[in-house]
């Protein structure tokens, strides 16, 4: 770990994209920034000891770990197309050949396309982004072409397919209006698989396009871990905004029961398939939105509840659930340090306990900074 700690790692594009804004620092440095980042944040809302704050948790790999490349497209005068991302504050698009943080096998794919964007192939000038995921096996891979259309125009399908061998499935998302938002609305196959597939904790999960997964594959066997030495076992654990399933499926032989909850058709659809397919009996997933399932939520009497929503947090129903139910063990995976001190604070307020927070580098060379809360309840529970 010494090497991968005082390692340094640069891009032919960091100073254009300035994306990665860590690159050219050891990797013990980032880690102990994004350590410190967390603290300052939980700190300004929470009274923290220095136990409570552990180190950050290390990626296994600090390069070529990314399993999604989100790409824009532009042309020059020249009517030479740039495949790559937007600068920072900035709608101009840095062309990316050579992007360190993608899978090996991404970035060749990224790099086929561009030469195939810069050859005889007709596309779409409408055709404005790319969507990019591998699951376990990086040879098989899902491509989404975004497209600012109402239509569907005509695509160079089998040229794509032939240029590259590891695409395996292509969608297509129209989205007329742009904007911040890549993907809007449904993603119509055209073209052979229609998902990829993650191994964890002995099934395969099915990822569609439209479906959230983590980034780093490399960092869910140790989430799970923690986890799992953590929440303990019982009769029922929720799993809230559980997206396809990842982290209760993985949690299911400590429970009884597990029941995720989950908003979004595409991941429920996900979930359910992977349940099926791993004939897993014990696992149900809710599909709906957190504030429509109170009546259902609070009925059911949990000993333990995992927290895993996007950046802008928990809404308030699923926080007054918690705090509400009978669980008395809690583990709170965020990708936002702001919103999960906001959070915890209601959470500390409502009777949990902040045991620990650690710091998750799941995007090395960046500063981002996700994290792992675990919260113990201190006194009796409302529910008995």
């Amino acid at each position: 770990m010494m090497d991968t700690i005082d390692r340094l790692v640069d891009c032919p594009h960091r100073v254009e994209c300035g994306a990665c804004s860590f690159l050219l620092r050891p990797y013990g440095e980032q880690l102990e920034r994004k350590r410190r980042r967390l603290a300052e944040v939980l700190t300004e809302k929470l009274r923290l000891t220095p136990r409570q704050i552990l180190g950050t948790l290390p990626s296994p790999r600090i390069e070529g770990y990314r399993n999604r490349a989100k790409m824009a497209i532009s042309s020059n005068r020249e009517h030479v197309s740039s495949l790559g991302y937007f600068q920072r504050r900035s709608r101009e698009v840095v062309d990316a050949p050579h992007c360190g943080v993608l899978v090996p096998e991404l970035l060749e794919t990224t790099q086929r396309l561009r030469r195939l964007l810069n050859s005889r192939a007709r596309f779409p000038f409408a055709l404005r982004h790319i969507d990019l995921r591998c699951g376990s096996d990086p040879t098989q891979q899902h491509l989404t072409l975004v497209i600012k259309a109402e239509k569907l125009p005509k695509l160079p399908i089998d040229a794509i397919a032939d240029a590259c061998p590891h695409v395996a499935g292509i969608g297509v998302n129209l989205n007329p209006k742009g904007g911040p938002q890549v993907i809007k609305g449904p993603i119509e196959p055209v073209f052979g698989a229609r998902e990829v597939f993650v191994d964890s904790a002995g099934l395969s999960l099915r990822v569609s396009p439209g479906s959230f997964f983590q980034v780093n594959l490399g960092l869910l066997p140790e989430i799970h871990t923690k986890m799992a030495e953590f929440l303990g076992d019982g009769n029922l654990l929720l799993d809230l905004y559980s997206g396809v399933g990842t982290h209760g499926l993985a949690l299911r032989e400590q429970f009884r029961r597990v029941l995720c909850v989950e908003g979004v058709r595409v991941s429920v659809a996900d979930a359910k398939a992977s349940i099926t397919a791993g004939r897993v009996d014990n696992v149900e997933v809710l599909a709906s939105p957190i504030h429509r399932a109170i009546r259902r939520l609070r009925a059911e009497k949990p000993e333990a509840i995992i927290l895993n929503p996007a950046a802008a947090g928990a809404d308030p129903p699923a926080l007054e659930t918690i705090v509400d139910s009978t669980a008395r063990l809690l583990a709170y995976l965020s990708c936002d340090p702001e919103t999960l001190a906001r959070d915890l604070a209601v959470l500390v307020k409502g009777g949990f306990k902040l045991v620990t927070v650690q710091a998750v580098d799941m995007m090395p060379q960046t500063n981002q900074v996700e994290s792992l809360a675990l919260l113990r309840r201190t006194g009796a529970t409302r529910n008995g």
